[in-house]
């Protein structure tokens, strides 16, 4: 008896592990598929993703299914709100995808350890002791329904899936209820800074947000201070604000070396043209004007219409000049020159 209930013992565990083996085998086909349907759904939205990859996928004990050591590279175009125009890495050390929530017709995800790039770039796990520009220590929750009118699993809820995912990257905000964690770190002026990225409700809608606090914070550092309406925008697009802070204040130093070097040159005119310049080349015409515009609502120093007036008419001349393909170094003779530039106030 005790021979037989070991012979038993020893044909179960060799059925579950080759059902897990099995099983594992399974998902890595599914989930390369998927990674191919995800790919080509991107790309039909103008999203180019490189290359996307996991190391490997399997049962997280009877509950879950795990995928560990994803990695995705992608090529956002200059409409991606979160990152528009940038050369993008994404790496999550797991994902869960839970069992039981799926059989009731609820997609609850988890991922941790996220970290993320624009320009490309290493984890500061993979370089330790070195700052990194980027996220780190990523900790996403998400869940959302995948039946249809019916019971059970609809196939074009799950097809839903990608799509939401896409229109979230392409506007910044979803329906869908999700909590996200991460600390942000950049360098600005030659320093480092460190900012947490978390998520906010706002009339039905989430999105990532940086703390305005923090934003000041940063500000202040850069002896910058940002209008309310400022304020809000950068905190509404946090992957963006290193971007937004160093072109700033590289404008705001350049414009005054080169008035302190020649007092001829108009330095107000100059920051305007060069700082609306370098947005459009690195964000497009639309998001340039948006942030431009920002510092002209509720101004924090006390400026009369004229003054607005020239600085409107300013960002746009520097949005003309980098549509029509001039160079960074012709800016300050156009400045100087072009009729289209106002160099003082008119009343």
């Amino acid at each position: 008896m005790k021979k037989f209930l070991f012979i038993v013992i020893i044909v179960l565990g060799f059925l579950i592990v080759g059902g897990v083996m099995v099983a594992d085998f399974a998902l890595e086909k599914a989930s390369h598929k998927a990674l191919e349907y995800l790919t080509a759904e991107s790309q039909a939205r103008g999203i180019n993703v490189d290359f996307a990859r996991f190391g490997d996928v399997g049962l997280n004990g009877f509950n879950a299914v795990r995928w560990r050591k994803f990695v995705a590279a992608i090529d956002a175009p200059k409409y991606i709100t979160l990152a528009p125009g940038e050369d993008i890495v994404l790496s999550i050390g797991e994902i869960n995808l839970s069992l039981k929530r799926l059989l009731k017709g609820v997609v609850a995800i988890t991922a941790h350890d996220i970290a993320l790039r624009a320009g490309g770039g290493l984890s500061s796990k993979e370089t330790p002791g070195k700052p990194q520009e980027g996220l780190d220590k990523g900790e996403l929750r998400i869940e959302f329904p995948c039946t249809g009118d019916g019971k059970g699993i609809s196939a074009n809820a799950l097809a839903e899936i990608p799509k939401r995912v896409l229109q979230f990257l392409q506007q910044g905000t979803t329906q869908i209820p999700f909590d996200f964690r991460a600390e942000s770190s950049f360098k600005i002026g030659g320093s480092a800074v460190k900012t947490d990225i978390t998520t906010k409700k706002e009339n039905g809608y989430y999105f990532l947000v940086m703390s305005p606090d923090d934003v000041r914070r940063i500000s202040k550092m850069l002896k910058e201070e940002l209008t309310e309406t400022e304020t809000r925008l950068v905190s509404i697009h946090p992957l963006l604000a290193s971007a937004l802070f160093n072109i700033r204040n590289y404008a705001r130093t350049k414009s005054e070396a080169a008035h302190a070097k020649d007092a001829t040159v108009p330095a107000k005119a100059y920051r305007h043209v060069l700082w609306s310049f370098l947005l459009t080349k690195e964000f497009g015409s639309e998001f340039a004007k948006q942030v431009t515009d920002a510092h002209e609502i509720g101004a924090v120093k006390r400026a009369t219409q004229a003054d607005h007036k020239m600085d409107y008419n300013n960002n746009k001349a520097g949005r003309d000049y980098a549509k029509a393909g001039y160079a960074e170094d012709m800016l300050l003779e156009l400045v100087r020159t072009n009729p289209q530039v106002i160099r003082v106030p008119q009343p």
